[in-house]
């Protein structure tokens, strides 16, 4: 039965994996050594690996070593180990363990993982990220009340861009620092997708509060509108940037999403106070026997106003 040597990063990942049909090996900084180790810290000849011929349990010994071995955090002389173990030689990781040991079974490829391939691709990135651009140019130009000057909105359009870019940027350092493919590309993607998803129900938002500003519950809506977009932002880009079970990706982006939908609804109620942007109004006409004095018809006022400048601009010029 073979040994297995799983030399770990910081971070408990295997970086590199040897095997050995036999029963001992050694480790150390010297050529002599079957897997030579560069760390400094190492003695040339370190420690020892053997396997029991019977039980064949594998136990790991110090040579007198000047900086020792720990194993889980303990320092030990000697060790019986296995493959939850970590063993440490000066600054190396290291996971020791038989051939006989099984792998976890594989994670099921989801159907929309297999439909997200044309994200791979730089020209549709790009494509996307050009066509929220133009979508941002033409919002600023919907919201300016004056001359549009392109040059004007061009410094918000790339704050907004580079802030935008540290959320695929950030996936995309972590992925590569668990030893995993970086998708950057496809990342970029889905980031312009769910930003221009996110533009669009923002005008779908501004047009029912302006048009339907008592609509009942559409606050709440707002609330878990923004939730939703946030989850599948979060939710596609754990898919591409991990390889993760589907049940740990959503537990992760439920609560990641809570968190937000918390955070949001706290912030509001903080900043509002006993303000509400949307309150009730009763649109109910004021009845005849409440009202102070007298209706005027339109015209009657329309022709009472010049007599009304004048008297006011008369009663401005008393001393």
């Amino acid at each position: 039965m073979a040994i297995v040597i799983e030399k770990l990063s910081a971070n408990n990942k295997q970086v590199k994996h040897y095997q050995f049909d036999q029963s001992t090996v050694s480790l150390g900084r010297g050529y002599e050594n079957h897997i030579r180790l560069t760390d400094p810290y190492v003695c040339a000849e370190h420690a020892l690996i053997k396997q029991d011929p019977d039980s064949h349990k594998i136990e790991i010994i110090d040579l007198d070593s000047i900086n020792g071995m720990s194993v889980n955090g303990r320092k030990c002389d000697r060790a019986v180990v296995d493959k939850h173990d970590v063993v440490v030689l000066g600054k190396t990781r290291l996971r020791l363990f038989n051939s006989n040991n099984t792998v976890p079974p594989a994670i099921k490829l989801s159907a929309i993982e297999t439909r997200l391939d044309i994200l791979t691709h730089w020209r549709f990135a790009l494509f996307m990220g050009l066509l929220y651009a133009a979508t941002l140019v033409f919002e600023s130009y919907q919201h300016t009340y004056t001359e549009f000057e392109l040059g004007k909105a061009l410094p918000r359009l790339f704050s907004e861009f580079i802030l935008l870019s540290v959320w695929p940027l950030l996936f995309a350092l972590l992925s590569r620092l668990q030893k995993q493919d970086v998708r950057l590309s496809s990342l970029f993607s889905v980031l312009w997708i769910i930003a221009l998803l996110s533009e669009g129900l923002s005008e779908v938002n501004h047009w029912i509060s302006f048009n339907f500003p008592q609509l009942p519950g559409w606050g709440v809506a707002e609330h878990l509108g923004l939730t939703l977009v946030f989850a599948l932002l979060l939710w596609l880009t754990l898919l591409l940037a991990f390889h993760q079970a589907a049940a740990k990706r959503n537990r992760i982006t439920l609560l990641c999403s809570l968190i937000l939908l918390a955070g949001v609804v706290g912030w509001n109620q903080l900043k509002q106070g006993e303000f509400s942007p949307r309150p009730n109004y009763s649109f109910s006409l004021l009845y005849e026997d409440a009202a102070v004095t007298n209706g005027v018809d339109t015209e009657h006022y329309l022709k009472q106003l010049p007599d009304i400048y004048d008297k006011a601009d008369r009663l401005r010029s008393k001393p």
